[in-house]
């Protein structure tokens, strides 16, 4: 196993038919970056159950963690413990990256695998708050992006099938991982671009100026396409309440 480890350790990355050599860590955005990632860190996961479990709740991905706890001093020592064990390891925490947030009635949010986490109170019963999640900032101008690039005007002159086929692909995947938590709001947003940057396609094949959205290339001509809709699929999730 260890022999294997290795192996995938110093084997590289190819891409663009090159293979260039790797002096230390891991690749990024490798397939096995993320259990090499667990194998590597698997001592803080030790610390934690030893200890560390009494400052706070441990969530890890990959090298991407969140530590809840109840006081900012429990937050300092479990920032302080990490460090050590990170030490140990020749790593060490992003100093930009890691950082404290207090969350108590929605003061400050944090980012944690692509979702925005934050304190929302609830208009049913005030006074009581609930951690709510939805797509980042990064994550939502990575879909504007990807939407953006398939709805370019060099593609006027293909058939928009093929625009809307290769959007649905990515607007299903998008949408399938952000589905849960609160993102409806989010989820507007999105769609309301895709029919924006369909409108401008579709102007663009047939010589017209503008988007041409409220009369010729609206909501129901872009439904009548077979466009994937992300409104209505959000599953939320329970949350933890604060008094």
């Amino acid at each position: 196993m260890l022999k294997l480890l290795w192996g995938w350790l110093r084997a590289g990355v190819f891409e663009g038919g090159i293979v260039s050599a790797i002096e230390a860590g891991t690749p990024q955005g490798s397939p096995i970056s993320p259990l090499l990632a667990n194998i590597a860190l698997h001592m803080l996961d030790e610390a934690w159950a030893g200890g560390g479990r009494r400052l706070g709740e441990l969530v890890k991905y990959a090298d991407d963690l969140v530590i809840l706890c109840a006081t900012r001093e429990q937050a300092e020592q479990a920032r302080e413990l990490v460090a050590a064990v990170l030490d140990g390891l020749g790593l060490r925490l992003h100093p930009e990256k890691t950082r404290i947030a207090y969350l108590s009635k929605g003061a400050e949010g944090f980012t944690f695998l692509g979702f925005e986490h934050r304190m929302r109170e609830s208009w049913k019963q005030p006074g009581r708050w609930y951690l709510q999640k939805w797509p980042s900032r990064r994550a939502m101008a990575s879909i504007r992006g990807k939407i953006r690039a398939r709805t370019d005007r060099r593609y006027a002159g293909l058939p928009l099938e093929w625009a809307v086929e290769d959007l649905n692909r990515v607007l299903r995947g998008w949408g399938n991982y952000f589905r849960y938590g609160n993102s409806g709001q989010k989820f507007d947003q999105i769609d309301g671009y895709v029919n924006e940057r369909l409108a401008l396609l579709a102007s663009a094949k047939h010589g017209l100026t503008g988007r041409n959205w409220t009369t010729r290339f609206n909501y129901e001509w872009v439904n009548q396409l077979g466009i994937y809709r992300l409104t209505g699929t959000v599953k939320p999730t329970l949350a933890y309440a604060s008094r």
